[in-house]
């Protein structure tokens, strides 16, 4: 009987360890949530101010195409600016859902795999907006001189050689820095430089994304405990 009485102690013992961990544990998971939401809540708005600005991009850019037919140069920008908005928008829509795809109350392990899915979204979506604006940013000083004010900027530099070089130098430097920056990326990624690779990811993902990992880290951490 004493050796049944100590068993039944040791297991009634057991659940209300059992009972006050979980406990622990979803008073710690609430906290650490509460902190990833706060954390991608930047992210999020600084998505949806890139999505306004590519709608920006899209009106001036048809604006100026849908205007200006006649002119290959204007119609050639503005087509430019418009297709480049709309993957701006596209780019940040794809975040925003990555966001919003993330499931709270789902286990720690899902959110560490959404964490990792919203990160290359993040990632993806920034080199492919990105690294564009090397050369994207003249046609879009043309596009936004032509809508604002109705400056030609292209024919003001075909009467104006100095104004013309700056064009061309641009231009230039945008594709010498286009395929820098290529270069650079795929240098960074050979494996015996994983470490800087991944130093440099890391910076890229932003101070959000790194927060939000962080929290769930910490629930990790403390179900290996």
């Amino acid at each position: 009987m004493e050796l049944d009485e100590l068993k039944q102690a040791w297991q009634t013992l057991d659940r209300r360890l059992q009972q006050q961990n979980a406990m622990q544990f979803q008073l710690l998971r609430e906290k650490r949530i509460d902190k990833m939401k706060s954390s991608l809540r930047p992210l999020l708005w600084g998505q949806i101010i890139q999505i306004l600005f590519g709608v920006w991009m899209i009106l001036i850019g048809v604006d100026v195409w849908a205007s200006h037919r006649d002119v290959p140069h204007l119609l050639i920008a503005g087509l430019v600016v418009h297709v480049y908005g709309v993957a701006t928008v596209i780019a940040g829509g794809i975040v925003c859902g990555g966001i919003a795809g993330i499931d709270h109350a789902a286990p720690v392990l899902e959110l560490q795999r959404r964490l990792a899915r919203l990160r290359k979204r993040y990632l993806l979506s920034g080199m492919c907006v990105g690294l564009p604006w090397w050369v994207i940013w003249v046609p879009f000083i043309m596009t936004l001189a032509m809508s604002a004010t109705g400056i030609d900027i292209y024919a003001v530099a075909n009467a104006s050689s100095p104004l013309t070089n700056w064009l061309n130098i641009s231009l230039a430097v945008g594709v010498l820095g286009l395929f820098g920056t290529w270069v650079f990326h795929r240098w960074s990624r050979h494996p015996s430089r994983a470490a800087l690779g991944k130093k440099l990811e890391d910076g890229a993902a932003g101070g959000s994304l790194r927060g939000a990992q962080r929290e769930v880290d910490e629930l990790t951490r403390y179900l290996q405990e």
